[in-house]
């Protein structure tokens, strides 16, 4: 087995600790990939969801509602945790996440910029503990109003291939998120995607006989994706060649009652990175779960370039194609999306030797980055999580144990090999 290196100046940093308080309030944000791993994390720290209280919350572009339900809580966008039962620190412990991409996170950790958080007080008021009890959001209203800097971030990429790459920040690897392309609810003919495929795409909508073969079928395929504050499309784009900045071509897709209406090139000036026709995308894969899980091969989707005319006269079919962590992944397939194998081999979470020995490549190791000064209750946590995040139960089909991965990489998308 062969281990990846830690980086030096990290244990070096980490031996600076600062004084910590009886109360702690931590604050985390980056991948929204792993949301559901370091959530899981975070309830076994505190020894189980029935000794906290928990308020959680969606973005806007996923309505703001969540359920009162483990799931629920485990994909939110925005969770704050509470309780006085943390392994390690004394007193109430608060922990709040802020899911907004990895390279959002790293940039926000870095300048210290205030991010929305839902407020400990909202968690406090449950009605009870455990995650029926959650206050989750229900009829369309952000929960998420109190604006802090967080202090840890997570991220499916390093920082080098981020905007922001020499960010001082401390690195620890914790696990490994793997990835998988999915196409939409209703895809006929289509069970793969290789590299190639994957640029073309990414360049511009192609014809369905590109992945099939068959000279009839002239049905469009598009991409559809996350925002270039994303580790999802960092990793996507670097992993297929096609390069981790490049601009790319996606879509924004309107979906009414399970069935994809509208397909719009990107606005320019809608949301991260929206710069050009086309380079924006999703802010969590949660939104680009739901359009999976959606048809878009009845004739009813009407496509539109980036300022919002139509383009041609008539809804026709089309394919939806996206990379996932394997969570969101694994949710659009249960909802009826496609899993397609990549380079030829498919990933569904329960064969991870695949992953271990190098098989299957679309994968990249997750990080928890802290400032080069941490405080005692910050260490607490940063341990704590590194020890759960290497528990097969905790991880669950969110990642793989970094202490069991035979091949390495020293960058994102970079050769696998032992």
């Amino acid at each position: 087995m062969k281990p990846f290196f830690k980086i030096a100046m990290g244990v070096i940093a980490l031996s600076f600790v600062q004084q910590a308080s009886a109360d702690a309030t931590i604050r985390l944000t980056g991948s929204t990939a792993f949301r559901a791993g370091v959530h899981k994390g975070i309830i076994a720290l505190f020894g189980g969801a029935a000794n906290v209280k928990i308020a959680t919350g969606m973005t806007s572009s996923n309505g703001f509602n969540t359920a009162a339900t483990q799931s629920g809580y485990e994909g939110a966008d925005y969770t704050t945790i509470q309780g006085t039962t943390f392994s390690g620190i004394s007193g109430t412990v608060t922990i709040q996440c802020s899911w907004s991409g990895s390279a959002t996170g790293i940039a926000d950790l870095d300048a210290n910029t205030n991010i929305a958080f839902i407020p400990a007080a909202t968690a406090a008021g449950a009605s009870g503990t455990g995650y029926t009890s959650a206050a989750n959001t229900t009829g369309s209203v952000n929960s998420a109003t109190e604006n802090a800097t967080a202090t840890i971030a997570f991220s499916d990429v390093f920082v080098d291939s981020t905007p922001t790459p020499l960010a001082d920040l401390t690195d620890h690897v914790v696990a490994v998120i793997p990835f998988c392309w999915v196409a939409n609810k209703g895809t006929t003919g289509i069970t793969s995607i290789t590299q190639q495929q994957a640029r073309a795409i990414l360049t511009k909508n192609q014809p369905k006989s590109l992945f099939t073969g068959v000279s009839t079928d002239t049905d469009l395929v598009l991409a559809v994706g996350r925002d270039n504050g994303s580790g999802t499309r960092i990793t996507c784009l670097a992993e297929t060649k096609y390069g981790a900045s490049t601009p790319v071509q996606q879509y924004k897709i309107t979906t009414a009652t399970g069935v994809n209406t509208i397909a719009q090139l990107w606005p320019v000036g809608d949301g991260i990175g929206s710069t050009s026709g086309g380079n924006g995308g999703y802010a969590s894969g949660s939104s680009i779960r739901t359009i999976m899980a959606a048809t878009s091969n009845t004739s009813s989707l009407q496509l539109k370039n980036a300022a919002g005319t139509n383009v041609g006269a008539a809804t026709r079919n089309v394919t939806l194609m996206s990379s996932l962590g394997i969570s969101d992944a694994n949710t659009s397939v249960t909802n009826g999306a496609t899993r397609l194998a990549y380079e030829g081999v498919l990933y569904d979470g329960t064969n991870p030797d695949l992953i271990y020995r190098g098989a299957y490549t679309l994968w990249g190791y997750l990080h928890l980055y802290t400032k080069p000064t941490v405080t005692a209750d910050e260490q607490a946590l940063v341990d704590g999580l590194t020890t759960q995040l290497d528990d097969p139960a905790v991880l669950g089909s969110a990642g793989l144990r970094y202490s069991q991965m035979f091949v390495s990489r020293t960058s994102d998308g970079a050769l696998v090999g032992p």
